[in-house]
């Protein structure tokens, strides 16, 4: 029997309708997690009161939800897939002035990114404000898996392989990869493929350096059911309706997302340059052996 994992709880209360931080992820103003913070730092009021007390419930059909005084409507899911090219961080801004992946998308996009790329990785990134599936998306107890190609100069000796197979201790925790194998060899070095679930920081980086294999290029291919397959770097599509379906069933959600048509095609679609650094870095000068 296949046990669906719980949702994370917050504080009892048995008061009718749903919690208060689940609406706002919900209606796309946050992450579940930010949205809590939201709460935490009195920017949320419900009918006309400020909510501090994470828990709360409340009626979605027909309560006045307002954060910073403006109000939170629904509104249509969306979902995108990003094919990131290295050079960009992702985050929704910068106090820096570096450039995101926000900056690769349409202008007036209403997503945000799920979980973190650095800024020298490629790959699949997904985009959403379907509070509910980002949450569940991050969250290691959803289990969604994550495959990333490594590209190394040297194959690794089989003890390395076996020793990273059975897991590598990071921060105290024992990470046991998915799936660890060797893909092929190429003139530029060996491609490995790795898959895990767990959402630490820089995870695969982290687990390569424990192993002693240097990192030549690193690419996230495939986030649960969704692949990188067919995105150009630099571009990004909307999802398919089924790829909407195959999503919400790997993070155990069930209902019928409303998704918004895709601005303004479904097709791959490489984001305007909006500076010289910018377009050279999304159109790379030598074709890596990763993709």
């Amino acid at each position: 029997m296949t046990t669906v994992p719980q949702e994370p709880r917050d504080e009892p209360n048995d008061a009718p309708g749903e919690r208060l931080q689940r609406v706002l992820a919900a209606r796309g103003v946050a992450s579940r997690r930010k949205a809590e913070e939201l709460i935490r730092e009195g920017r949320v009021s419900v009918n006309g009161k400020i909510v501090t007390e994470l828990g709360t419930r409340v009626d979605p059909a027909t309560a006045n939800i307002r954060v910073d005084g403006k109000a939170v409507r629904p509104q249509a899911f969306e979902y995108v897939l990003m094919h990131k090219p290295s050079g960009f961080i992702t985050t929704t801004n910068d106090e820096r002035g570096r450039h995101t992946v926000m900056d690769l998308l349409l202008p007036g996009s209403r997503v945000f990114p799920v979980g973190r790329l650095d800024r020298e990785t490629e790959g699949l990134l997904l985009f959403t404000n379907d509070g509910d599936v980002a949450n569940r998306v991050m969250h290691p107890r959803y289990e969604l898996t994550k495959e990333y190609l490594v590209l190394t100069p040297r194959k690794p000796p089989e003890s390395v392989m076996r020793q990273v197979r059975a897991g590598l201790e990071i921060d105290g925790k024992r990470v046991v990869p998915h799936e660890f194998r060797i893909v092929r060899e190429t003139r530029e070095g060996v491609l490995l493929s790795i898959v895990v679930h767990e959402g630490m920081n820089r995870i695969v980086r982290r687990l390569m350096d424990a192993a002693s294999i240097p990192i030549a290029h690193l690419r996230r291919v495939r986030i649960g059911p969704l692949s990188i397959a067919g995105i150009p770097r630099g571009a990004h599509r909307a999802l398919t309706a089924g790829e909407v379906a195959s999503l919400l069933e790997s993070v155990h959600i069930s209902r019928d997302a409303e998704v918004s048509a895709p601005r303004p095609s479904s097709a791959p679609r490489i984001a305007a340059s909006r500076g010289a650094r910018r377009s050279t870095t999304t159109r790379p000068s030598k074709r890596s052996p990763v993709t």
